[in-house]
């Protein structure tokens, strides 16, 4: 039979309907993440954890910690969100496209193009007091920036370190002669944040702003703002990771004295009464805070569990037990030939190779 009479009549319609089904993020949760490109959406597929984190956070250190210690057998997700949506992230179900099915799944593999239709005929996304299979298990947030995350009934929440506060001005700008700016030396400077947000400059700064009357502008990120600083507008107080991390060679910064520093929480939402997480997720988020807070490897906390540590315990402790057992099979073999040497009459002889092999152990050992 001729093979050609079995080949269809078009091979392309073939490889296309055989082509995997295009599976894409959600266009509200594609909006949530600060770069979509840093997170592959095979990651989410594989991933059976998720730390989210905003701008300028680097938490790079515990993210490796992790990799090291579990990445062979838990995969986990780094999700880098747009401001103040650390939140946000805690309280989304994971929510993956599959066009095929015109509907929601959690199994996703790349994002749409930006003007595909398909990615503006979705409905909002629901918030859950702890969804079943969250966008993000944990975040890690400023508190300064979502005053939510110190609602210690809704979240739990450790504190990982303070940032110190910094001015971002103009490199020509008079305040830069100083290594360090006081706050009463913005007195009379416009700063581009409502001053109620930082209360010291709000009480050195009332009798200027009063007179001056300018109004602050509302609703723009960091980035905006700072292009603000750049236009000579005003200036902006934030932490410093933020001022590092929007460098431009036309502005500067310089801390700013009499100033509280700016807390970074790791929070997660607490499980409803009556409702608690399964063991197996309590204990991989219990194995992120032990990074966090510095516990080693072989901390009893986690997702280790009792018949695991006890046979983890018997076994080194097997482990010793042949090792002291070969220790002593060795001494009573040296005690044995020492003895036939001592009876054949080359004690001394023995007692020179003796001294000779103990001396070459030594010698190895250094």
């Amino acid at each position: 039979m001729d093979p050609e009479q079995n080949a269809p009549e078009n091979a392309t319609d073939q490889v296309e309907s055989e082509a995997p089904t295009r599976v894409y993020l959600h266009p509200e949760q594609l909006a949530m993440i600060q770069t979509p490109e840093a997170l592959p959406i095979p990651v989410l597929q594989r991933s059976v954890l998720r730390i989210s984190y905003v701008p300028a956070i680097m938490p790079g250190k515990w993210f490796n910690r992790w990799h090291e210690r579990f990445g062979d057998r838990v995969q986990l997700a780094e999700v880098p969100v747009r401001e103040a949506r650390g939140l946000d992230s805690l309280h989304q179900d994971l929510c993956l496209i599959d066009p095929a099915l015109n509907s929601a799944e959690e199994t996703a593999s790349e994002a749409p193009a930006e003007d595909s239709v398909e990615a503006t005929e979705h409905a909002p996304i629901a918030r859950k007091a702890v969804p079943e299979n969250p966008f993000a298990h944990m975040s890690i947030v400023r508190p300064d920036r979502e005053p939510a995350s110190a609602d210690g009934e809704k979240y739990h929440s450790i504190r990982l370190y303070e940032e110190l506060p910094v001015v971002i001005l103009p490199v020509d700008h008079v305040l830069t002669v100083l290594d360090e700016v006081p706050v009463e030396e913005l007195a009379e400077e416009f700063l581009l944040q409502p001053a109620s947000n930082i209360p010291a400059y709000e009480e050195v700064s009332r009798a200027w702003r009063e007179s001056a009357g300018r109004i602050v502008p509302e609703g723009l990120t960091d980035k905006e703002t700072i292009e603000l600083v750049a236009a000579g507008v005003g200036l902006y107080i934030v932490p410093m990771s933020i001022a590092r991390f929007y460098h431009r060679k036309d502005l500067t910064y310089r801390p700013v004295a009499g100033l509280d520093t700016y807390p970074v929480h790791l929070v997660w939402p607490r499980a409803p009464k009556g409702e608690p997480r399964s063991e197996e997720l309590e204990a991989l988020l219990q194995d992120f805070i032990g990074i966090v807070r510095g516990r080693t490897a072989t901390s009893e906390r986690g997702s280790e569990t009792r018949q695991a540590r006890a046979e983890r315990i018997a076994a080194e402790k097997a482990k010793e037990k042949a090792k002291a057992r070969a220790a002593n099979a060795r001494r009573e073999a040296r005690d044995k030939k020492r003895a036939n040497a001592k009876k054949n009459g080359n004690a001394r002889q023995h007692a020179r190779q003796s001294a000779k092999a103990a001396s070459a152990r030594r010698g190895k050992k250094r």
